[in-house]
């Protein structure tokens, strides 16, 4: 069986994604979430949900269906990453809420504060203004200075920045949200500037990634 990974557009940025999976030798399976394609919940030994442009809040209609799947795994006991995006779907899916974030745009390398081993502190990359309240019941597990960043519930671990991302693809997302930055007043050359200084190897968001994918059940 493959972990699936749910997109939410056409070509998913996840290359630490894939690197981490394929050296645990694990294979992804992608959907394309965005057009309504979703797996079957037997069908995979677990599941990412990625991040995307789309409002959990402001396009609730049109990603009812996800939710409600995401529902579903949850009740299930599927292990689950939920990144941006994916986090804030999966909250409003087991109880909680997403919203408009009160602290603006969080944008480029974050400092993580971590209360667990999963996800480790750290600094990770970040492109989000929306934000989230967790279900009842779920146990917060990281901040940044601004934003709740990572949470759990049951078989679930939620995360607001990007592990998947390497440097290449956050350069992608800078170019494709360029109304968004200026919308923010972002300095965009110095925010590119910063996330190319080297950071230590295995970065933080590798380091997530690995130990997520080494808490999946063993294979039979």
């Amino acid at each position: 069986m493959t972990i699936a990974v749910l997109s939410h557009v056409p070509e998913p940025l996840i290359a630490v994604l894939r690197e981490r999976a394929a050296a645990a030798g694990r294979e992804l399976t992608v959907y394309a979430a965005y057009r309504g394609e979703l797996p079957e919940r037997d069908a995979h030994e677990a599941w990412v949900v990625l991040g995307g442009a789309q409002s959990a809040h402001a396009d609730r209609a049109t990603l009812q269906p996800e939710i409600d799947t995401l529902a579903g795994a949850v009740d299930d006991g599927l292990p689950l990453l939920a990144i941006c995006l994916g986090a804030q779907l999966l909250a409003v899916a087991t109880g909680g809420r997403a919203f408009t974030g009160d602290s603006g745009l969080e944008a480029g390398l974050i400092e993580v504060s971590s209360t667990a081993a999963q996800p480790p502190s750290g600094r990770y990359l970040s492109f989000h203004s929306d934000s989230m309240e967790p279900p009842p019941g779920a146990e917060r597990l990281a901040k940044s200075d601004r934003y709740l960043q990572a949470w759990r519930y049951r078989s679930a671990l939620a995360v607001q920045f990007h592990p998947e991302l390497d440097v290449t693809g956050f350069e992608a997302v800078l170019d494709v949200e360029e109304d968004k930055l200026a919308h923010f007043g972002v300095d965009v050359p110095a925010l590119r500037a910063e996330i190319a200084v080297p950071q230590p190897s295995p970065s933080a968001g590798e380091r997530l990634i690995d130990s997520w994918l080494a808490g999946l059940p063993a294979r039979p």
